[in-house]
Order: structure tokens, then sequence, then C-alpha cells
């Protein structure tokens, strides 16, 4: 727990950091169709990313922390730089798939808009293509910092990216390719930052590595068992900007804006306990302490809950003076301060249960039972997507919030559930599993 304290405390100045660059954002571009295609487009990238590297760092987390145990230092080197060059390779190839569909792609997802925006869209995928690679790059060095218990360094380094953003945009102005490339040079920054980290370890050393048996199969086994999964849980938000392209003029800007605050509570709150409790509970399921795992994982879902809804109601109560406060400013105008209050009132009750099925996801992948966990997505983000659409159909844009609210807390309760089935493999040894 002190750990998560750790972890959350400095996450939260990060996350002040990232929303003092919204605003910046917020003023320079405001609410339209430049800002609809660039977020359009970083959706775009990021799905095949999102879909490859959450998957592997979920397992790489567990197999590391595993190896490290069973085999030692060397053997989790080699086990290391063998995942990286792999995960190089396998964003790779999705990339020159993902390029080879856009514009197949853009003519779903971006059915409303006119095509010159399409080609806006387009071009800006090609400028974040650095990025993609970066931000994969990234996340499995997270995950090895992580593994590590680096909890406080690996939470400080994402404050590199919204410090570039603000200070070039707030600068050199609204340009899209200001914005991109402080984004690309942000990561950049990141990717950096956490190979030094690595390299005062030593984790990449290859003097006199051992092979650590099966390692690299089980993670490419284990990544490939959830990728199903990562894939549907990767169409949420495309499927999200997909209903809202159809909503009218600035509306998936709108949506953005409104998305920020429950994104950043939603970090704050869970984030923390989620990073930490992995490696927790990989290590103690795998040495038998199953039944102490087991009623923790219960009494925090349960305070969880109680806390996701006393917050989600303040912030509720203090929305319209935040979005006034946060963004209404230079093109951001009153109107739009009204509808992305009323937009992000009705995303912050996604809280409750985003807190308890981040837990829950973060138990069941401990027991490494990651075909539960594929299963359990691939059901669950279809019907979180037709609750958004059948709700925009009648409310507009507030029935798609609200929609994506409904779908977490429904989510929450199949994982819960999921994680507290008993089966003959749900403590694993530190063989392989």
């Amino acid at each position: 727990m002190r750990a998560a304290a750790g972890f959350a405390a400095i996450t939260s100045v990060v996350k002040a950091v990232a929303f003092v660059k919204e605003a910046v954002v917020a003023a320079a571009f405001g609410v339209g169709s430049s800002m609809d295609s660039y977020l359009m487009a970083f959706v775009v990238i990021g799905f095949p990313s999102a879909v490859l590297v959450n998957a592997a760092q979920t397992v790489f987390i567990r197999e590391y922390v595993r190896i490290i145990a069973a085999h030692g230092e060397l053997a989790a080197a080699r086990f290391l730089r063998g995942a990286i060059i792999g995960l190089v390779l396998a964003l790779t190839v999705l990339l020159v798939a993902w390029i080879a569909l856009l514009p197949a792609i853009l003519a779903v997802v971006g059915h409303g808009l006119a095509p010159a925006q399409r080609a806006l869209v387009a071009a800006n995928v090609s400028r974040l293509i650095p990025y993609y690679y970066l931000n994969g790059i990234n996340l499995l060095g997270y995950g090895v910092l992580q593994s590590r218990k680096a909890f406080v360094r690996s939470a400080l380094i994402p404050i590199a990216t919204p410090l570039l953003i603000m200070t070039l945009v707030g600068s050199l102005g609204a340009d899209l390719g200001v914005l991109i490339g402080s984004l690309t040079l942000g990561t950049g920054a990141e990717t950096v930052l956490v190979l030094i980290l690595m390299g005062r370890e030593q984790l990449l050393s290859s003097a006199g590595s051992a092979q650590a048996p099966h390692g690299l199969r089980d993670f490419s086994w284990g990544t490939l068992t959830l990728v199903p999964g990562t894939l549907v849980s990767g169409l949420s938000p495309v499927i999200e900007q997909t209903i809202a392209s159809g909503l009218g003029h600035g509306a998936i800007s709108a949506l953005g804006y409104a998305a920020k605050l429950p994104a950043t509570l939603n970090s704050l709150l869970t984030t923390a306990v989620g990073v930490t409790i992995l490696p927790y509970f990989s290590e103690r399921l795998a040495r038998g302490d199953e039944q102490s795992c087991r009623r923790f994982f219960v009494r925090y879902a349960g305070l969880l809950a109680l806390a996701g809804m006393a917050i989600a109601a303040a912030a509720f109560l203090g929305s319209e003076p935040f979005v006034r406060f946060a963004f209404q400013r230079g093109q951001f105008s009153a109107h739009n301060t009204l509808l992305v209050t009323m937009l992000q009132q009705a995303y912050l009750w996604q809280l409750p249960g985003a807190m308890v099925g981040m837990v829950a996801v973060r138990y069941v992948a401990a027991q490494g039972r990651y075909r539960a966990m594929t299963i359990g997505t691939v059901a669950m983000v279809p019907i979180t997507g037709f609750l958004q659409w059948s709700l925009s159909e009648v409310w507009g844009a507030a029935g798609l919030a609200f929609g994506m609210s409904a779908g977490a807390a429904l989510t929450a309760i199949v994982f819960v559930r999921l994680a507290l089935r008993r089966t003959p493999k749900s403590a694993r040894s530190w063989e392989t599993a």
C-alpha cells in the first residue's frame, strides 16, 4: 500500500501537468474539425499498438517476475532483450497491414467526415508513426520498471510528454504539425529516460546470460491468447469515434474534452493500485497464498466501489465550474462549456465500474487465466458499444457518454465473478503456466 500511495502521489502531479496541457491545447485549437482530425488519427494509429502491447505488457510482467524468482537476473535479462526485439518486429508487421487498410478504415470510422477531412486524418496518421513505435517500446519498458517495483520513478517519467507539448504549443500556436511533433518529442524523451533507468540496473546486460526455459515461448503464447481480447477492447474508442462522427460538427472533440476529468480521476485512483498489485498478486498466488489474496481482493473491490460512487457524485456537482475554469478561454466558448459539462457528467459515472473492473482484471491476470480475460472482454466490449449506440439514438452525445458508464458497471460485475471463480489452476507455481 505504501508503494501504491507513492505511485499515486507522483501520478497526481503528472496528471495535473497533463491537464494543464489539455487546457493549453483547448485554448489554442478549441472544438472543431482540426482537433477532430487529430483525435481520430490518434485513435487510429494507437489501435494496432494497443492491441499488441497491452496484451504483451500484462503477460510480460507476470512472466518477468516468475523468471527472476526461478532462474535469476541473467535469464531475465535475456528474456527482456528477446521480448523487445519480438515486440518491435510485431509492431512493424501490424503497421504495414494497417497502413494498407487505412482508406477502408477511414471510410468506416470517419463515415460522417468530408473527403478533405478524411485526407487530413490520413496525413496525421502518417505523421504519428514515430510516436507509434516509441509508445510501444515505452509500455514494455514501464512493465520492466513495475516488475522490479520501481514504481515512483516509472510514475514520474511520463511528465516529459505534457511538458513538451505545453511548452511548444503554447509558444508556437495552433498548428497540428507542432502538436504532433511535440507529442513525438515527449514520447521519445520518455524512451530515453526508461532506457537510462534500465541501463543503470544493467537489465540489458548480455554477459553470461542464461536461457530461461520456455520464457519467450510462454510470453508469446500468453500474448497471443490475450490479443483477441485487446483487439476487441481496442475497438472501444474506435466504436465511440465512429458513433460520434455521425453526431454532428465538433462532437468528437467535445467528447474528448469531456472524457479528460474522468480519465484523470480513474488514473489517479486506480492505475496506482493496478500497477503495484499485479506483481504482488503474481508472487503471492504463485507461492500458493490464494486465500489471503482472495480476501484482500474482495475487501478492496468493495472499498473501490464505494469510493468511486462518492467521487463521481462530488465531481458531478462540480463539473460546470471545473469545465469553465479549465477550458473556457480562447476559441473555447461558453456554449462549448455547457456541452462539455453535460458530457463530462455522463462520463463520470463510469468511475466505480472502471475502478473495480481494473482490479478484478489484474487479479485474473495474476492467476494466469488469460483465456478467461479474453472471453470476458470479447463479450463486454460489444455490449458496451451497443449501449452507447442505442442511448446516443435517444440522447445524442450525452447518451454515448452515459452508455460508456453503464458498460463499465456491467464489465466490473462480469470480471469480479471471473476473479472469484475457483479453478484448479487459479494458483500457479513458478513453473511454466
